[in-house]
């Protein structure tokens, strides 16, 4: 089959209405490549919360100098407690 053809006919509205909204997200391009990634699979994406936690813990120990425990706690939504313990565990991954 001549798929390098088809994807230069290939249309938004050729999409199943299931995947319209991906479609409209990320553009038609980006979907095919997408599927192409996948091949047939499920994925799984994790909440956008999720994938900040890590930077949400490094920007944490870059901005934390000794004595602003109780801001960075209200700036980050966490507790004092739940940042001490990032600090304790700084130097691990």
């Amino acid at each position: 089959m001549d798929y390098d053809r088809l994807l230069e006919m290939i249309r938004p509205s050729d999409i199943a209405d299931t995947y319209q909204p991906v479609v409209s997200l990320i553009g038609l391009e980006n979907f095919l490549k997408l599927c192409q990634y996948a091949m047939g699979s499920e994925l799984y994406f994790p909440t956008l919360e999720g994938i900040l936690r890590n930077t949400r813990r490094r920007v944490i120990l870059q901005e934390y100098n000794g004595y602003n425990l109780q801001e960075l706690s209200k700036k980050y939504g966490l507790t004092q407690s739940r940042i001490r313990n990032l600090l304790k565990r700084r130097n691990k991954p």
